[in-house]
């Protein structure tokens, strides 16, 4: 009976090491974890309030146009064909005075 006494207590007493192990690692564990928290916490905190210092003193960014301030479809058609005559045109023109300056033309006098 002694000797089961004996076993007994050796079990509590490892059990009761153990329990007491596992209970300061986990403690360990939870407070790193506090720690990298607030750390974390710290830095967001600290990284916002500049932002918000940086974000005091930026311009007011303009407002993109709504659709009734842009030009309608044809308009730009319109645009777009215009400079397209002219561009023709001026080319038309260059070409015309390039073939005059080759040797041997003669001039068109238009």
């Amino acid at each position: 009976m002694e000797a089961e006494n004996a076993t007994s207590n050796e079990k509590n007493s490892t059990g009761d090491t153990e329990s007491r192990d596992t209970s300061y690692a986990q403690e360990r564990v939870l407070d790193a974890i506090k720690r990298s928290q607030d750390a974390t916490f710290h830095v967001v905190a600290a990284w916002g309030e500049s932002v918000s210092m940086l974000v005091a003193t930026l311009p007011d960014m303009p407002t993109p146009p709504t659709l009734a301030g842009l030009p309608s479809p044809g308009d730009v058609t319109d645009g777009f064909l215009d400079f397209a005559q002219e561009l023709m045109a001026s080319q038309q023109e260059f070409v015309k005075k390039l073939l005059d300056a080759l040797p041997g033309r003669e001039k068109d006098h238009d």
